[in-house]
């Protein structure tokens, strides 16, 4: 049963970006919205480039139209963290960082091994998908309890309750 486990490890791991992209677009704001959909512009991209170049991931070198990929994702989660009202945003956007930058780390040093760029590469998607769950439960929660509240930093028409009112702690 053990054995299984890394072979099923990537097909978990989609099934998981699905549901909590399709959970994201039916239940989440803005934000929630925005991150499900760079995500899945992540999944589709990386797919056709995955079926014009193969499915080959390259650990000895730097991969570049996969770097080009997580560019993209960390500019786009960057945006999405500055601009919403949500605390998850930034982590997600901090561990695109991470993602990015072993592709910078590999292609500066030839000392490093296959494993560290691997795990630097892949590793934080994981932790991502975490976030984006942990993030789309606690909006969800918050909506239940306080009601609709703003997206977006600066966003207009969504007026705070007045004060002493229903954002009391309880």
């Amino acid at each position: 049963m053990a054995e299984l486990i890394p072979g099923l490890r990537d097909q978990l791991q989609l099934v998981a970006l699905l549901i909590l992209a399709a959970m994201g677009l039916w239940k989440g704001a803005g934000p929630e919205r925005a991150v499900a959909g760079v995500f899945l512009g992540m999944l589709i991209s990386s797919r056709i480039y995955s079926l014009v170049f193969g499915n080959f991931i390259n650990l000895v070198s730097i991969d570049y139209g996969r770097a080009l990929i997580d560019l993209a994702a960390m500019i786009a989660f960057a945006i999405i963290a500055l601009r919403a009202n949500r605390m998850y945003t930034l982590w997600i956007a901090a561990l695109q960082l991470i993602a990015f930058n072993a592709h910078l780390a590999r292609e500066l040093t030839q000392s490093m091994t296959p494993i560290a760029y691997a795990i630097l590469y892949v590793g934080p998607s994981y932790f991502q998908l975490l976030i984006q769950g942990l993030g789309l439960w606690a909006h969800r929660r918050r909506v239940a309890r306080f009601g609709p509240y703003r997206s977006w930093i600066g966003q207009r028409g969504e007026a705070a309750p007045p004060r002493g009112s229903q954002w009391r702690n309880r």
